[in-house]
């Protein structure tokens, strides 16, 4: 196939319409299309070839991180299932190599600096072009909820990055409440090489939030969603 070569690409956007888009080639890559919101993705043969990205679950072994005040939901459970699925999502989507801190329940280090410290290392290590740290909240006060992303001002992509997820996770159909991106202190923020984010996607404090962080249509949606950004992030 020649280079630059125009073809066309054929969407179904509903039973009752279908699109034609055009899109340019270049060799095997082709550039990533938005329709009504959602991003398609043309080929996924090169798309984030050669990008390492990091997915950081919080928590593990010993340290168990918030827990559920009404079912008892351990977050660090929550947050190894998460990355999971969006390892999942990314690899079958992309061409990225997608690197998790953990993929089951252990600790990363004898105390929690040492664990901080190790995420970092993992990142180093991978040469990551991307870090993501996946948390859930929670507060004295049950009836605060809601979805932050969190990003340190010391990286100049971070808040970029913050956004882009943000806008990504409520494009999805999400009951959950918006606390938007704040700008954050956390050790595997400012420390981190690559563009980075802390998501906490939802309270473990508050009853709704916690029901949602558990349900297999929410966690389906957001491992979508985050990839949809992440793609969006590399691509635009």
């Amino acid at each position: 196939m020649k280079k630059n070569s125009w073809k066309y690409l054929l969407v179904s956007i509903s039973c009752a319409s279908i699109v034609y888009l055009m899109y340019v080639t270049q060799g095997n890559r082709a550039e990533i299309i938005e329709i009504d919101n959602t991003i398609v993705e043309s080929s996924t043969i090169d798309l984030l070839e050669g990008k390492n990205i990091v997915i950081d679950p919080g928590h593990g072994g010993v340290d168990i991180g918030t827990t559920g005040l009404t079912y008892g939901t351990r977050e660090k459970e929550v947050n190894l299932t998460v990355a999971l699925n969006i390892k999942q999502e990314l690899e079958k989507r992309t061409a990225a190599t997608v690197i998790l801190t953990r993929d089951k329940d252990i600790d990363l280090g004898r105390n929690q600096i040492e664990a901080l410290q190790k995420r970092i290392q993992i990142a180093d290590d991978a040469s990551a072009d991307l870090y993501i740290s996946i948390h859930h909240d929670a507060f004295t006060d049950p009836s605060v909820n809601g979805i932050t992303v969190h990003y340190s001002s010391h990286q100049n992509k971070g808040e970029n990055l913050a956004k882009i997820l943000l806008t990504s996770i409520f494009r999805q159909s999400n009951d959950a409440k918006n606390r938007g991106v704040k700008d954050s202190d956390f050790y595997v923020l400012k420390n981190n090489s690559a563009p980075a984010v802390l998501l906490e996607l939802g309270f473990t404090s508050n009853k709704e939030d916690e029901i949602r962080m558990v349900s297999k249509d929410f966690q389906s949606k957001t491992a979508i969603s985050i990839v949809d950004g992440i793609i969006e992030f590399f691509t635009k």
